[in-house]
């Protein structure tokens, strides 16, 4: 943590890494910040059971038309016919047993078990089987950035070094790694160590005589070295670019600090944060000597790089009518930047759009659609991302939300679909649906993929399903009614049987995904249905009549 001020509000879970201070407990619980966050996660919602309306929707089709056809062969064979109450009984029985599709619950759960062991082989391990036909139609894919678009590890970009004296980018860089630790480094100086290619070469041709590691008052490192070529004593620091140009001056000017301070701006902008870099040589043999003087040398850009395949990742999404948004805890600049680097466009609000709504210097009415067309949002709180995964399913989109950490625990158990990326804490495990277990996120286009076949897998069974209930109830209800025909109930039984134990294959039937998000369309699984069973139907009638 850094230095805390009087007024200051800490959270729970804060640690103090120097010093002692008072304070006043002012929540306990629920009401602290990680409280919230937890209470949060498994909130009951309208959200779950999805698959289950459906199939609820679709067994109460061939539940009315039974009950239709029920109701008829009641009033023509005992009220028409005069039937005695076990022949009718017979032929109403015909109707029940052939006419429910009882196979139903077995074939989806053998179809989704046979995806989630397809999505096994991609590293995707799922946890709640029914989120495989909520992939399918996913519309929107939220994802936190540190960690899952990122690597959540510091990098020095190489491409924006600044330079100020007759030192290349290079040589900054290669200063810069001496005056970094190459033994229990922390982020900084491991990303700077990193950035001159080879980790040796912080220390190759020079014989370390001092070392002073960062602290959080002097806010530099400096190291004091003998170049073993020339023998000639030298020194250089890193650190914070305000502390470093007050230690400048040899080449210290008005312009210098006016390009130094652009340069910072510059970065700032772009989400990059800034470490100077200031060099001198020191006259005689004593390490502990005053030096010539130090100048600033350059300037180096420090960001957190997106996973290799990120940006092919989110290209291969949009492809598939799968829009990503970017949800993080990070500042605006930052996330514009990652976003840009990502190409998921520069569309990016602060946490406080969340809270205070559109401002009137934009084009939107209300808070929904700011949330539909951003590309993403930055300095979120957990409860951030809770609420803007509620609004977009209000707003009839099924949504996936990526994370690792166990603030996004929430989003991830509110959203249709949560997925933990590899290396996730059990916080976010526990609240996902689907757990990656090896980095990036090209697993998650494999996985909609495979979702989309077994969902069409899924949707040729309901057609099926219900045809079968029509061709049963409508064919025997006619032989009823136009030929008095009394089939066993038996022999029904064993009809139904061999058309369950058909169809059971369609759980490995050969499909080819859609190229944009499924959707149960009832009205076309119901029309489809009572085509086929009329046809079927027909067939039957004509083969019967023939016979």
């Amino acid at each position: 943590m850094g230095v805390i001020s009087p007024t200051e509000t800490l959270s729970s879970g804060s640690t103090c890494k120097q010093g002692e201070a008072e304070a006043v407990v002012i929540s306990t619980g629920s009401h602290t910040f990680f409280g919230r966050a937890a209470a949060l996660v498994g909130q009951n919602d309208d959200t779950t059971g999805h698959l289950q309306k459906i199939l609820s929707q679709i067994g109460s089709f061939c539940l009315v038309t039974i009950a239709i056809f029920v109701l008829a062969e009641i009033l023509v064979l005992y009220a028409g016919f005069h039937y005695q109450y076990r022949r009718g009984l017979n032929n109403i029985l015909v109707l029940l047993i052939g006419g429910i599709p009882i196979a139903m619950p077995t074939v989806l759960s053998v179809t989704l078990a046979v995806g989630a062991t397809q999505l096994a082989k991609y590293k995707a391990i799922v946890t709640r089987i029914t989120a495989i036909e909520e992939l399918a139609g996913v519309t929107i894919l939220c994802s936190d950035k540190t960690g899952t678009l990122t690597t959540n590890k510091l990098t020095i970009d190489r491409d924006s070094v600044k330079t100020y004296s007759h030192f290349s980018s290079e040589e900054v860089t290669l200063l810069a790694a001496y005056a970094s630790r190459t033994e229990n480094q922390d982020a900084i100086d491991m990303a700077v160590v990193s950035a001159s290619g080879d980790p040796a070469a912080a220390r190759k041709g020079i014989r370390l005589l001092d070392f002073k590691p960062f602290n959080p008052v002097d806010k530099r490192t400096e190291i004091t070295f003998r170049e073993e070529s020339s023998g000639v004593l030298k020194r250089v620091s890193k650190g914070m670019t305000g502390i470093i140009i007050d230690l400048c001056t040899r080449n210290k000017s008005n312009e210098l600090e006016a390009a130094l301070e652009r340069d910072v701006e510059e970065y700032a902008r772009r989400g990059l944060r800034a470490l100077a870099v200031a060099y001198e040589e020191v006259p005689g043999d004593d390490p502990q000597a005053e030096g010539n003087g130090f100048e600033l040398v350059g300037l180096l850009a420090i960001f957190d790089p997106p996973r290799e395949d990120t940006k092919q990742t989110i290209e291969d999404a949009l492809a598939l009518g799968v829009r990503v948004k970017m949800v993080t805890g990070d500042q605006l600049a930052i996330a514009k930047e990652t976003g840009r680097r990502l190409g998921l466009g520069d569309k990016m609000y602060p946490a406080k759009v969340l809270q205070d709504g559109p401002s009137s210097r934009t084009n939107h009415s209300n808070l929904d659609e700011v949330i539909l067309d951003a590309d993403g949002f930055a300095g979120v709180f957990p409860e951030h991302k809770y609420e803007i995964v509620r609004r977009l399913q209000a707003l009839g989109h099924l949504v996936a939300m990526t994370g690792d950490g166990a603030n996004d625990a929430p989003a991830l158990s509110r959203a249709n679909v949560g997925i933990a990326v590899e290396g996730a804490t059990d916080a976010a495990r526990g609240a996902a649906d689907i757990v990656l277990t090896e980095p990036g996120l090209s697993t998650i286009v494999h996985a909609i993929r495979q979702s989309r076949i077994i969902f069409q897998r899924m949707r040729n069974y309901s057609i099926y399903a219900c045809a079968v209930t029509i061709r049963i109830v409508v064919c025997f209800a006619v032989l009823a009614f136009t030929y008095k025909f009394d089939f066993p109930p038996f022999m029904v039984l064993i009809i139904a049987l061999l058309n369950d134990g058909t169809i059971m294959t369609l759980s490995v039937d050969r499909v080819l995904p859609s190229n944009t998000p499924d959707a149960w369309d009832l009205t076309e699984i119901f029309s489809l249905a009572v085509a086929y069973g009329l046809y079927l139907t027909a067939s039957t009638y004509v083969c019967f009549f023939t016979c």
